[in-house]
């Protein structure tokens, strides 16, 4: 990975960052680090969105679909993106690029079918590869989901019940701590008031004027 974390021109051009993800994603394709993410299913190489926008989307980890955010949390976030009712930014891979925090699927010991929330080691091993797409990116917003995600982009332990809808800066980084809208944070959503139907709502709105600012 060391050409990929250096810095160069190309990575200022759309062709150049796209040849610099691309790297970053092969060098993903073949990492089998961490035994407990065997065996090390990950998403296609090519179904990580736009990088022409700025704005980038971190959940927690890869799932059974063939894209990023296929399962139920991603499913309010497409909905609500849909519900923006804009013919140009209709799915969230042409608003956004999508990665995450552990880039293998983390599946149950007990029942194979079904994911799990990545575990902090998970997420460590894996943080070098998130660290070179946000430095080869240099995105103008990311919106990290879930306290994984925040974790691993923020370099700190989450607090979600506190920092859920917070900004934050790092650096020239800009970075909205949320929630996931996944089905097991609805007790999450409701100490803050919500239900899963409000905080749909609140991300169209969102959405929207990401969209209303480009």
């Amino acid at each position: 990975m060391g050409n990929v974390a250096r810095d160069s021109d190309a990575m200022n051009a759309p062709s150049g960052i796209a040849g610099v993800i691309a790297e970053i994603r092969a060098d993903v394709g073949g990492c089998r680090i961490c035994p407990s993410l065997a065996p090390h299913r990950k998403l296609p190489p090519d179904s990580f969105g736009t990088t022409r926008t700025g704005y980038v989307i971190v959940s927690e980890a890869a799932g059974f679909g063939v894209r990023p955010l296929d399962g139920a949390a991603g499913a309010v976030l497409r909905g609500a993106l849909l519900d923006v009712g804009d013919e140009t930014y209709r799915d969230l891979e042409d608003l956004f690029f999508l990665t995450q925090a552990a880039q293998c699927v983390p599946m149950r010991k007990d029942n194979p079918a079904r994911t799990r929330t990545p575990t902090k080691t998970e997420c460590r091993k894996c943080s070098a590869y998130l660290g070179f797409e946000l430095r080869a990116l240099r995105p103008r917003l990311v919106l990290a989901f879930g306290a994984r995600a925040v974790e691993a982009v923020l370099g700190r332990q989450a607090k979600l019940a506190e920092d859920h809808a917070t900004r934050h800066l790092l650096g020239e980084l800009q970075v909205l701590t949320l929630l996931s809208p996944s089905p097991g944070n609805r007790s999450a959503l409701k100490t803050r008031g919500m239900t899963l139907e409000n905080y749909s709502r609140w991300l169209t709105g969102l959405f929207g004027a990401l969209i209303d600012d480009l």
